[in-house]
C-alpha cells in the first residue's frame, strides 16, 4: 500500500531475493558483489549492527544521512493518511519502501534483496525477481512463522513466483518437500545446491579459506576473507543464484573477484587481537551449530562466550549447543531493544548448562569484564548484542588493555 503511494520504485529495478532463517544475509551480500562488478546494483539487508544506514547501499555507498532525512519529509503526508486507516505502516514497510526508492533514484538495475521476516507477507515480496533463493529454515520466530518445519518453510517460499528459478540450500526433507510443492505450483524450476554443485580442496587460515566449487556452468576457483565452513554454501547457492539469473551472463573472473571482494561484518569476525574477540550473529539453535563446528575447525581455543539473548529465542537449546566451545560464559543483556532478555532471567538457565557463569547486565561492563579476564572472548547471541560490542570497539571508548587499571564490575555467580 504504502510502496503504491509512492509510485511503485520496485518496478524500476529487478532483483535476486533471499529468504531463509540462517545465511540469507550472507548469500545477499555475495550476490550484491558479484553483480556490483558489472552493472548499477543496490543491496537491501535487515536489521543494521552499527548504523540504520547499513541496510541501504548502492553503488558500494550507503543511503546518505540527508536522503533519509528526506525521503521522511516528502512522504510524511502518504504515512499520516495510512495512520488514519487500518493500514498504518510499519517501521518495516516504511523502510522497506525507501530503500526501493533510493534503488529507482539511484537508477540500480538489479538488487540483492533480503526477506524480513518470512517470505509471504513479508514487505519485500513486492519485488519482480529474477531468481528466488531459499537458504537454511530452522525454528525461529515459531509465533509468526509457526512451530513446524513444514509451516515456517510455507512461509519462506511465500517468495516462490511463476516461471521463476529458485535455488534451495536447505536438505531437509520437511523443507525440500514443502518447497519443491510450491516451486512444482508456480511452475519455477526447483534447484538444490547440494544436488548439483560440489566443494573441493577447501583450505582456512585465520583471515580467509578458498576451495574449489563445481556447477553445470563453470569450475570457479574461489578465495575469500569471510570464515566458516557455513559461508562454503552459502557462496556455493549465491553463485548458483549468479548463474540462473539474466542480469548478467557467467562470467569466472567476475564472479571470483566477487566473492573475493564480499566482506560482512559479525560472522565470525575478529575485531580485536589483544585479547583476540571474535563475534558472531548466530541467534537460534542452527546458526549455533553451524559456530560450533566451524568456530573447532578454525581454532583449538575454549573461548570465554559473552552472550546475551532475546525473549523469543530458544535460548536453553541455544545454551546447550553452544557450550560444547567452552564452560566459561558472561551473561549480559542486549542493548536498544524491548525484547532483551534480562541478564538475570537468561542466567538462571546458564547455570543449567555451564560450569562458570557471571552475570553482568551492562553490556560495556561485561564486555570490559571479558577482554581483562580472557584470553579468547566469543560474543554471539543477539545482533544487537554484537552491534553494540562493534560500536564499543569502533568508538573507541575502550581504550584500554589487560594492562591498564580497572574497577571490577558488579557480578553475580
Amino acid at each position: 500500500m504504502f510502496s503504491s503511494m509512492i509510485g511503485n520504485p520496485e518496478r524500476d529495478f529487478s532483483a535476486f531475493h533471499v529468504a531463509g532463517t540462517n545465511g540469507k544475509g550472507s548469500i545477499t551480500s555475495f550476490i550484491y558483489n558479484v553483480l556490483q562488478q558489472s552493472t548499477p546494483a543496490g543491496m537491501y539487508i535487515s536489521p543494521h549492527l552499527v548504523k540504520f544506514n547499513e541496510r541501504i547501499m548502492a553503488d558500494d555507498s550507503f543511503i546518505e544521512d540527508e536522503y533519509i532525512s528526506h525521503f521522511i519529509q516528502q512522504h510524511m503526508p502518504e504515512i499520516e493518511i495510512l495512520k488514519l486507516t487500518d493500514r498504518n505502516p510499519t517501521f518495516f514497510e516504511v523502510t522497506t519502501a525507501m530503500a526501493f526508492k533510493y534503488f529507482s533514484d539511484r537508477h540500480v538495475r538489479t538488487a540483492s534483496v533480503e526477506v524480513g521476516l518470512g517470505g509471504r507477507l513479508d514487505s519485500t515480496n513486492i519485488v519482480d525477481p529474477e531468481v528466488s533463493i531459499i537458504a537454511n529454515i530452522g525454528y525461529d520466530h515459531f509465533d509468526k512463522l509457526g512451530c513446524s518445519l513444514t509451516s515456517i518453510a510455507y512461509e519462506k517460499a511465500g517468495i516462490i513466483k511463476r516461471n521463476v528459478p529458485v535455488i534451495l540450500l536447505d536438505d531437509k526433507v520437511e523443507v525440500v518437500k514443502t518447497v519443491s510443492r510450491v516451486a512444482e505450483l508456480n511452475d519455477s524450476r526447483l534447484i538444490k545446491v547440494s544436488g548439483v554443485s560440489s566443494v573441493s580442496d577447501l583450505r582456512t587460515w585465520e583471515t580467509g579459506m578458498s576451495f574449489v566449487l563445481k556447477t553445470p556452468v563453470e569450475t570457479y576457483e574461489i578465495k575469500t576473507s569471510m570464515i566458516g565452513e557455513f559461508q562454503v554454501r552459502n557462496i556455493a547457492a549465491a553463485v548458483l543464484a549468479i548463474e540462473n539469473g539474466k542480469s548478467m551472463s557467467p562470467d569466472k573472473t567476475v564472479i571470483e573477484r566477487g566473492i573475493s571482494q564480499a566482506r560482512w561484518p559479525a560472522r565470525m569476525e575478529i575485531i580485536r587481537n589483544n585479547p583476540p574477540v571474535m563475534v558472531d550473529c548466530a541467534h537460534n539453535p542452527p546458526a549455533a551449530h553451524a559456530l560450533v563446528s566451524s568456530f573447532k575447525k578454525f581454532t583449538k581455543t575454549r573461548p570465554t562466550l559473552l552472550i546475551g539473548m532475546l525473549e523469543d529465542k530458544d535460548f536453553f537449546s541455544y545454551l546447550r549447543i553452544i557450550h560444547d566451545l567452552s564452560d566459561d560464559v558472561i551473561i549480559t543483556t542486549p542493548q536498544d531493544t524491548p525484547r532483551a532478555m534480562p541478564a538475570e532471567q537468561l542466567g538462571k538457565v546458564a547455570v543449567q548448562v555451564f560450569k562458570n557463569v557471571k552475570v553482568i547486565a551492562d553490556p560495556t561492563e561485561a564486555y570490559e569484564y571479558a577482554t581483562l579476564n580472557s584470553n579468547y572472548v566469543l560474543v554471539a547471541g543477539s545482533m544487537y548484542l554484537v552491534g553494540y560490542i562493534k560500536m564499543l570497539e569502533k568508538s573507541s571508548v575502550m581504550p584500554f588493555d589487560r594492562h591498564n587499571n580497572f574497577q571490577t564490575p558488579k557480578i553475580t555467580n
